[in-house]
């Protein structure tokens, strides 16, 4: 069966460098990124562009899941402010496929968070708001959590490839 791998977590916690990890290690996958589905200018998430952008990002997924060669759809995803609608738009249009959805929460300390955005050369108002908003968006997320604090990103994508019950490919 089609499995769908969902990496959720705050912003600048590693999701997309991870996510890139695991699909590099993963055979027969493919890694939905959300960022180039939302890309406009001025970049505005109300309620005329939430639909526009939930069809963009559903519609790649279901693409990769009617995908013969495909065996694992890895999608990552925050929830912070409204995407939490995003989401679940995403996840109602997907839901009529036959697939295994596999969801894990990332953590890390507080201290790592800042450090991982510091390397991207996040803003400050971006450290900041990832400090004091996005890491509270994922309190309530009922996802199994993986600690990710002392993790490369290729341990970390080891580690929940092997969590979701997935094998590495023959060269990892």
């Amino acid at each position: 069966m089609m499995n769908l791998l969902f990496i959720c977590g705050s912003n600048g916690i590693g999701k997309t460098t991870i996510c890139k990890e695991i699909i590099r290690k993963l055979p027969y996958s493919a890694y939905v990124d959300s960022d180039p589905c939302r890309l406009m200018n001025p970049f505005i998430l109300d309620d005329e562009t939430i639909p526009t952008i939930a069809k963009n990002i559903s519609d790649l997924i279901i693409n990769y899941i009617d995908c013969p060669v495909i065996e694992t759809v890895v999608f990552s995803y925050g929830f912070h402010g409204r995407r939490r609608e995003v989401f679940e738009k995403v996840m109602q249009a997907v839901s009529k496929r036959d697939f295994n959805f596999i969801p894990f929460l990332l953590t890390c300390s507080e201290k790592e968070n800042i450090k991982r955005m510091d390397m991207d050369n996040r803003s400050l108002e971006r450290k900041q708001r990832a400090v004091e908003k996005s890491r509270k968006a994922f309190e309530d997320i009922p996802y199994p959590p993986i600690d990710i604090t002392d993790f490369s990103a290729s341990k970390a994508a080891e580690n929940i490839i092997k969590e979701a019950g997935l094998s590495l490919s023959v060269e990892d």
